[in-house]
């Protein structure tokens, strides 16, 4: 297989691992990241405010898939306090407690 075959399978590849609205404009899910950046502050997420993570891909993916209800709540504490080590709780509930229903 030539360099740009795999190129190409590796982009294919990175592309469907994406939030589930990263290609397209999402206003809920930007006014969701706003709200909770805001009243969720000054609670933090692996040692970072979430302020701060806004702009964190791997916390925007993960946050995208539970607002958009592709993983369920209990996935996404999982999945988080999985790659961000520390005391996540207040932070984690705090964003539960604004995922619109």
């Amino acid at each position: 297989m030539g360099c740009r075959a795999v190129a190409a399978l590796l982009g294919a590849a990175a592309l469907a691992a994406c939030a589930p609205d990263s290609w397209q404009r999402a206003p809920e899910f930007n006014d969701f990241l706003r709200r909770i950046a805001q009243e969720c502050h000054p609670r933090s997420i692996g040692g970072m405010q979430i302020s701060n993570l806004t702009s964190d891909a791997f916390f925007l993916n993960q946050t995208s898939r539970l607002f958009h209800q592709v993983i369920p709540p209990r996935e996404y504490v999982a999945t988080i306090n999985a790659f961000y080590q520390g005391n996540n709780a207040a932070a984690l509930d705090c964003i539960l407690e604004r995922v619109p229903q």
